[in-house]
């Protein structure tokens, strides 16, 4: 009788979607491991970078920039080429600013190192203003993800001011796109061993399938041979494990069955021989 789905291909799936399990939890778990980690490191190395940034500018010099006609300073110019400096000086850094929180907690610009028509002016809102952001006037802080604003898609850093008293900030944007280079650099690393993972699981699999049906078909023609009356046939046994021990039990129960019918046809013979005795007697 044939089965439309065999044993040994049972086996060989079974097998295989373990490995694709097992090797699926455990990469996604390493790739968010190290995503987590890829991510603190840029905190860190953002926050490292608008600290020091923050030691070279003194707040003392910005409070009496807070409007757009503050721009004309010189106070304002010479802390604005400082910022574009210190931006040019790292390809990694897409803008570099100085912030001011008011009386009112509104966020604002005090200097803006944007060199395009977008740049923001001393007395300019911020409106998207993140916790981190906030937090930066305190202390160091990094926003925890990307942010989105009117400029663009960021990772940033914040650092107080030197003299600042809690009022006055330094943020460090981080280009995306080298967030994301990372990122998916560590996909293309994770999809490379789930893809290596799945070939060798796949060997694995069929490997275990053969070893596992080699004895069982070797079992099936054995009993097909005993039911058609052939008990001379034996399993050769090349392994050493239970199913070794499975197929030994086999060839002994061959053996005890031919010794069984061998015990059967000399007694028929016996009874055969006895009965025409007595006849020829008779």
């Amino acid at each position: 009788m044939k089965h439309s789905f065999p044993l040994h291909r049972k086996l060989f799936v079974s097998h295989f979607l373990a490995a694709l399990l097992v090797s699926s939890a455990v990469g996604c778990f390493v790739y968010l491991m190290a995503r987590d980690s890829i991510l603190e490191q840029l905190k860190h190395r953002l926050g490292s970078t608008a600290s020091l940034i923050a030691q070279e500018l003194d707040a003392n010099q910005l409070r009496d920039i807070r409007f757009k006609e503050d721009t004309e300073k010189l106070d304002y110019s010479e802390t604005l080429e400082s910022l574009r400096a210190m931006k040019r000086s790292n390809s990694d850094i897409a803008f570099l600013y100085v912030m001011r929180k008011t009386q009112d907690g509104e966020v604002v610009f005090v200097v803006d190192s944007d060199e395009s028509d977008a740049q923001a002016l001393p007395g300019d809102v911020y409106e998207s203003a993140t916790d981190e952001l906030k937090d930066g006037f305190l202390q160091t802080s990094a926003d925890s993800g990307l942010t989105t604003d009117q400029w663009g898609t960021f990772f940033s850093g914040y650092a107080p001011l030197k003299n600042g008293k809690g009022e006055y900030l330094v943020g460090v944007d981080m280009r995306v796109n080298e967030v994301r280079q990372k990122l998916y650099q560590i996909r293309i690393a994770g999809w490379i061993g789930l893809m290596t993972t799945l070939v060798v699981s796949w060997f694995i699999a069929t490997w275990m399938s053969r070893h596992f049906k080699k004895p069982i078909d070797a079992m099936v023609e054995q009993v097909q041979a005993v039911a058609a009356g052939d008990f001379s046939r034996k399993i050769e046994i090349r392994r050493d494990d239970e199913m070794a021990t499975l197929l030994s039990a086999i060839n002994d129960m061959t053996s005890d069955l031919q010794q069984a019918r061998e015990d059967n046809i000399r007694l028929v013979e016996s009874l055969g021989d006895a009965f025409d005795s007595d006849r020829r007697e008779s």
